[in-house]
């Protein structure tokens, strides 16, 4: 498995820049930094399970709910604002439901709208602005959102996890290696063709990486968070 040392050592490698006064570890992890934000935004744009967690919230006689202050069960903040923790930052909706507290099943799954025109006019939804969740009806119960958080690698450890798409890590050091490319205004055709090749493999990968995929791969299906 790809640790984050080892793919550090990989873009060291494809800069080739052996004086480290030009890119130190500093400016090496922010290079990474924004390589792996571009990794997960391909994933994401496929399959955002592949990074979705769940967040439940205790809800009484409530038509509103503020994810800049309410703190889900077993999380450090709040999933939005200033004291959202590392990692647990909201990014991206997947969906809301209404827990089933007899069953795995979801007792309602929400539709998002963008107006309160529309929420008025459609009961089973909710409309997401300035950071609070509002309702049609006032809810009692438990609400669960699926959501991608951000991402809590940390890039300057020798040897800390990545995640679980380890057949494609080799892209964080392509896609890390095009912001020195930037700033050293150097073009490396090699690399960049190995870059479109993998990405293409990726996103071929991604296609068929919950459906028809190969029987070592986990199902990550939304169905595995009715919990």
């Amino acid at each position: 498995m790809a640790t984050t040392g080892f793919i550090s050592e990989t873009l060291r490698t494809y800069i080739d820049e052996p004086d480290q006064t030009f890119v130190d570890s500093t400016l090496l992890v922010k290079f990474l930094q924004i390589g792996y934000q571009e990794f997960r935004n391909t994933a994401i744009m496929f399959d955002p399970n592949i990074y979705a967690r769940t967040a439940t919230f205790t809800l009484s006689s409530a038509s509103q709910l503020d994810l800049t202050t309410a703190v889900p069960t077993g999380f450090a903040g709040p999933l939005l604002g200033s004291t959202a923790a590392a990692g647990e930052q909201l990014e991206m909706f997947v969906t809301l439901y209404l827990h089933n507290e007899s069953g795995a099943s979801p007792t309602l799954v929400y539709q998002s709208v963008q107006s309160m025109e529309a929420l008025q006019s459609t009961p089973s939804a909710y409309l997401f602005s300035n950071g609070v969740l509002s309702f049609a009806y006032e809810i009692t119960g438990t609400v669960k959102l699926v959501f991608v958080p951000s991402s809590n690698v940390d890039w300057s450890a020798a040897a800390g996890y990545i995640d679980d798409l380890t057949l494609f890590h080799d892209l964080i050091a392509l896609y890390s290696y095009k912001q020195y490319a930037i700033m050293d205004a150097a073009h490396n055709q090699v690399l960049i063709y190995q870059l479109e090749k993998r990405e293409r493999e990726f996103k071929d990968y991604l296609n068929t990486r919950s459906v028809g995929g190969a029987n070592y791969v986990q199902d990550v299906s939304s169905s595995q968070y009715w919990l």
